[in-house]
């Protein structure tokens, strides 16, 4: 007898239903993008065909890590964090300096990922913005570091919120209760605020392109237009709408307001990572990838967009 996909891969048939369709909707990007950008190069589309690119990697990544064991695939995610921190750190150049600092700093990220997944809401929330904001300082008060002490606490505590405290927000999402209306589909959630996170580039650089003329931020990034991003929020705002009975919100309207927010959200994540590049005079984080960046280069919207979701969820009742 012939099985069913959610049969042979153990993922529901809501979940089965969405991933295929991503598959579908990322051959498409492909066939388009990748001739477009030999026809008419430019640096904008060139940014695209990279993410493209980065979402084949991200959804197989996924995909690898939905059909895992769940604490290997936290391993694995534990693990892209550690990569992603020290690729930033040593961007930062902070990685010859107070080095028992930075001890507990790494050490942090198992702590972090273990209250994502055990602790309470208050714990995973607080250890990192409260008791890491503490003890950075305190360790190297104690060592009688001086030099160059604030700018480092400045760059390791901020590095560390934006990535082990960020990316973290996956697992909490996964491991921590039940969504309401929503049981058992946490990682259809993750999966679909991926997704809506990526094309949100796609999309504002599209409507950038067609109908683009005011710039949004010249001096970080040029290439981005208030046209382009309005477009963006506006098309995210009505594919979110239209997967509704997808997301867990009590309304089509909700949905929709949602995927305004959080084309807003990716849009600054993004920016974000322009500015640290630009302040710090690289055009890549790393060159893990090559010719691609590193793995921060291609996640710098979900940097923003992952602890906003969660926070949205606590503060709607929903989580």
């Amino acid at each position: 007898m012939t099985q069913s996909i959610s049969e042979l891969t153990g993922f529901t048939s809501l979940f089965s239903e969405i991933i295929i369709g991503i598959y579908a909707l990322l051959v498409m990007f492909t066939l388009i993008f990748i001739p477009w950008e030999k026809m008419k190069p430019s640096k904008g589309m060139h940014e695209i065909v990279l993410r493209v690119y980065s979402w084949w990697a991200i959804l197989i990544l996924a995909t690898v890590m939905f059909l895992l064991p769940g604490t290997i695939a936290l391993i694995l995610i534990i693990l892209l964090t550690y990569i992603s921190l020290r690729e930033f750190l040593t961007k930062l150049s902070v990685t010859n300096h107070f080095r028992s600092t930075l001890f507990f700093v790494y050490l942090a990220i198992p702590i972090q990922y273990y209250l994502a997944k055990n602790g309470t809401t208050y714990s995973f929330n607080s250890f990192i913005p409260v008791y890491m904001f503490f003890l950075i300082p305190i360790v190297n008060i104690l060592n009688g570091e001086y030099e160059k002490y604030l700018e480092f606490n400045g760059k390791v505590f901020w590095a560390t919120m934006l990535i082990v405290y960020g990316f973290s927000n996956i697992t909490f999402l996964i491991h921590q209760g039940e969504i309401r209306g929503y049981i058992g589909e946490q990682n259809l959630l993750i999966l679909l605020i991926v997704f809506l996170t990526q094309i949100n580039d796609v999309l504002q650089f599209l409507w950038g392109k067609t109908i683009g003329k005011h710039k949004l931020s010249p001096t970080i990034s040029p290439n981005k237009t208030i046209e382009g991003f309005l477009g963006g929020a506006i098309t995210l705002s009505a594919l979110s709408f239209s997967l509704s009975s997808y997301l867990p919100f009590d309304s089509s309207l909700e949905a929709a307001g949602f995927g305004f927010l959080l084309s807003v959200f990716g849009l600054l994540g993004d920016l974000n990572m322009s500015a640290v590049k630009r302040d710090l005079g690289v055009k890549d984080m790393d060159d893990l990838i090559p010719g691609h960046g590193g793995i921060l280069d291609r996640l710098d919207s979900l940097s923003f967009t992952l602890p906003f979701t969660v926070h949205y969820l606590l503060l709607r009742g929903y989580l």
